[in-house]
């Protein structure tokens, strides 16, 4: 018995060593002779280190820029842009024992995002990024994605996108109820300071909860707050080595807490929908359709999933959702503030093009298509802040990418917004904010039509990217119409990523409300 064990002891020992000392070290030597180095590979923690080491150091020991200067990767991701700037465009790294190939090369992305095969899955490898996001259809793979996108895709038709701007205009309007009333209790300064982040993240969440789920605001808000909390556990840990993922830390069994709770109130809001509306339709928002798909019976042939797939849709779409458009409105309007002329003139165009928005109704879809200016201003935004500044990839077996053999398991990390400021790509004013580079649409914005990654590309491409825009487009366009802003001298232009890109200190600007 006894040399039963040990035999089995010493056959983990050896699978251990191989695992986290010979494999990295024979597969760093494979990619070396290909020409792809990357910072060492630590026992056990492997890049992590050096990364947190890195990233202290740009924290800490660099001054916050001005304002004007949206070069913020040195910033923003240190560790990468050190890296990049040692080892070259494609590089290796190492997330604990997991390899993983950083790139900026466009067109090895572009072979990655619009694979069709699966051999680039979707992979959250931190676990507590499942607990916050969810396998919904931004994330899932294969077949499952397939029946996902089938249930969910309707609830992003053009019919029901046209219904959101409806629904975008009424909470938009009650915003700015908020910010005249803060302006005419400023004591006669005539404008009002104003934090974007929470003015956005209220709005986009009041919004999303309306027009996806038709739950009450507190409902939303309960939801939110939840996300909020493993928003942070999530973003703490990143640089953790992969062991503590999986062990019962502190951290773990508070993600552990949260996440029962917020199960347990989407699970109240579901039950909640199905009893409103006893035994009939359950609806045609996403909820609906998610909970038409959980309760097949009530509509045959339908597709269907399991409560813990309606759970983590739910997740998904207000995690990634409601995140991605409250960002883009945060950074679009920073944007507006520093460049004030380009402010100037996306007002001109929309009281010209808008002239009937004093009853604050949504600007129809015509009227949408011809404020052009701001379409471009929204493209722009994204192109110099994305919301996701990097996504990631799994490869599902052993790969030729780029003419680079990669292993089966390798992680391949896109830095969206490296790639978003590759000069040999949209040119020498790159790092410059300039809408007018999508004068002619995002296709021929820059040298490759690809080249605008904010929504991803390829079968996977965000399935609410038209929700996403629309909501932003009705929003601007509404405040656009009334009021005028600028940046706060208490903001600081030190951009971090919190798994969005977020400003480091809030987003104050000054208000002014041009009825008077």
């Amino acid at each position: 018995m006894m040399a039963a064990v040990a035999a089995l002891m010493a056959a983990l020992l050896l699978l251990a060593l191989w695992r986290l000392a010979w494999r990295p070290r024979a597969v760093a030597r494979a990619f070396a002779r290909q020409g792809v180095r990357g910072p060492p590979y630590a026992f056990l923690a492997g890049s992590l280190p050096e990364m947190k080491r890195l990233l202290m150091a740009g924290r800490v020991g660099v001054a916050p820029l001005d304002a004007t200067c949206h070069d913020i990767m040195p910033v923003l991701l240190p560790q990468f842009h050190r890296w990049a700037a040692d080892y070259g465009r494609t590089f290796l790294f190492w997330i604990g024992p997991i390899p993983a190939v950083f790139s900026t090369d466009l067109q090895l992305i572009k072979q990655v995002l619009a694979d069709r095969t699966g051999l680039y899955q979707k992979d959250f490898l931190i676990p507590v990024l499942n607990s916050l996001f969810g396998n919904g259809v931004v994330f899932i793979n294969g077949d499952d994605w397939k029946r996902h996108r089938k249930v969910v895709l309707p609830a992003f038709s053009h019919e029901k996108i046209k219904s959101m701007s409806a629904v975008t205009a009424e909470v938009t309007k009650q915003m700015m109820q908020q910010w005249r009333e803060q302006v005419h209790q400023s004591g006669g300064k005539g404008a009002a300071e104003i934090d974007m982040i929470v003015a956005f993240n209220d709005l986009t969440s009041k919004i999303n909860g309306r027009v996806a789920f038709g739950t009450s605001h507190q409902d939303v808000e309960e939801v939110v707050a939840f996300m909020r909390e493993m928003q942070k556990l999530a973003t703490a840990a990143t640089l953790d080595p992969p062991i503590l993922w999986y062990l019962p830390t502190r951290r773990n069994w508070h993600v552990r807490r949260v996440n029962k709770q917020l199960r347990s109130k989407i699970m109240s809001i579901m039950q909640a929908r199905l009893a409103a509306k006893g035994g009939g339709e359950c609806g045609n928002d996403l909820l609906g359709l998610l909970l038409e798909a959980w309760t097949p019976q009530r509509r045959a042939g339908a597709e269907t999933l399991t409560t813990d797939e309606v759970i983590d849709e739910c997740k998904t779409f207000f995690g990634a959702g409601q995140e991605t458009t409250a960002t883009l409105l945060v950074w679009a309007m920073f944007l507006l503030a520093v460049h004030p002329q380009w402010q100037d003139r996306a007002r001109e165009e929309v009281l010209r093009e808008f002239p009937d928005g004093d009853g604050g109704e949504a600007p129809s879809a015509d009227v949408l298509g011809q404020l052009k200016l701001l379409h471009m201003v929204l493209l722009e935004a994204s192109r110099l802040y994305p919301p996701f500044v990097y996504i990631q990839r799994r490869a599902a077996t052993d790969v030729v990418l780029g003419g680079i053999k990669v292993p089966r398991g390798t992680v391949v990390s896109i830095p969206i917004a490296m790639l978003h400021r590759d000069k040999e790509v949209w040119g020498p004013d790159a790092d410059e904010f300039n809408p007018m580079r999508f004068e002619h649409g995002a296709a021929k914005a820059a040298k490759d039509p690809k080249a605008l990654l904010t929504f991803s590309m390829g079968p996977r491409v965000c399935t609410g990217q038209s929700f996403g825009i629309v909501e932003a487009q009705v929003a601007m366009a509404m405040i656009l119409r009334k009021f005028s802003f600028s940046l706060s001298p208490k903001y600081v232009h030190k951009p971090k990523y919190l798994l969005s890109l977020t400003p480091k200190s809030g987003m104050p600007l000054i208000v002014k409300n041009l009825d008077g």
